[in-house]
């Protein structure tokens, strides 16, 4: 097993760290020769909370890589996201032409201060050179204790949920971030655990969230401008394709689609979404039968994508 890797510019994948880094203390990175993959996701029961997908092309983020492997050329880390955050802050403040990643495994006595017994039997080193105001050359090392994924439970944690027959894709306009605010100042009046999330093609597109506690309240706080919905059955749901449908500004409706559409989901699960929201330069929603899912492109190139994946508690079509 090898990796080594050089990078002269880390920012998409810092600010892609920094959005996800709030959700969980680890994730696992997934580097094949083509693609890099950042996942978040509950070890111990995936199903039950939120799931992250970072997706970048290796070729976007590293001018020199070698990744192999007998798995397919595939490496599964996992590794301290906060940890590797901070390394890649420390490289952009020390003005250096280079940074060096290399995966460095360890013997099973531990040594080299590796902790054996949570199975982090090797490090992920980060190098690189600056020079200081007296011109001397000043090198900086970091190594994260990593855990090599390869047996068939790890393995079995981290498939991608797929889409459960999706009923409805709208895409978020980017002043939507003031959606979130709005349902948090409500949520720590009401204290509510919930939201419905509903959906509907008619008109310029409408999109609501429901709040309520039975024989005290209903509030349904919507968006009030016009909403871009794209057909559900002629668009397919992998990113090459919905980056190809904005790019078109595909609003077809086909015969199949689904009017309205609405889901119910833990609000604390939604409100997480907020910052990754906020910052990214286009953003889908996809509201399914049994999940709803938001598809995010960090900026206008094909370098990165975030799939945050919910599951839903409640599902019910108004039209049943």
């Amino acid at each position: 097993m090898k990796l080594k890797l050089k990078t002269k510019n880390t920012e998409t994948l810092k600010t892609t760290l920094s959005l996800i880094s709030q959700l969980r203390k680890y994730v696992v990175l997934r580097f094949t020769p083509s693609q890099l993959c950042v996942i978040s996701v509950n070890g111990q029961s995936p199903s039950s909370e939120p799931q992250v997908w970072c997706k970048f092309e290796t070729s976007s983020l590293f001018d020199e890589m070698e990744i192999q492997s007998l798995n397919d050329n595939s490496i599964l880390l996992e590794i301290n996201v906060d940890l590797l955050l901070q390394t890649l802050r420390n490289f952009d403040k020390a003005n250096s032409d280079g940074l060096f990643i290399r995966l460095q495994r360890k013997d099973a006595t531990g040594a080299q201060g590796t902790n054996v017994s949570n199975g982090r039997t090797a490090s992920l080193a980060l190098f690189y050179s600056n020079i200081n105001f007296n011109a001397n050359v000043i090198n900086h090392t970091f190594k994260i204790p990593v855990k090599i994924l390869k047996n068939t439970q790890d393995m079995s944690r981290l498939q991608e949920p797929g889409h459960s027959n999706v009923g409805m894709i709208m895409r978020l306009p980017n002043e939507f971030v003031s959606m979130f605010k709005r349902l948090e100042k409500f949520r720590k009046a009401s204290f509510n655990e919930t939201v419905t999330i509903r959906a509907s093609r008619k008109d310029r597109g409408f999109l609501g969230f429901v709040l309520e506690e039975e024989g005290k309240f209903k509030v349904t706080i919507s968006w009030n401008g016009k909403l871009e919905v794209m057909s559900a059955a002629a668009t397919n749901t992998d990113g090459d394709s919905l980056r190809e449908a904005i790019n078109a500004h595909s609003s077809q409706v086909d015969s199949t689609d689904i009017d309205e559409m609405e889901i119910t989901v833990k609000l604390k699960d939604w409100q997480q979404a907020s910052k990754i929201v906020g910052t990214c330069h286009t953003v889908i929603l996809l509201i399914c039968e049994r999940d709803c899912v938001l598809h995010c492109f960090l900026d206008d190139s094909d370098d990165a994508d975030i799939v945050y994946y919910i599951n839903g508690l409640r599902i019910r079509n108004p039209l049943d």
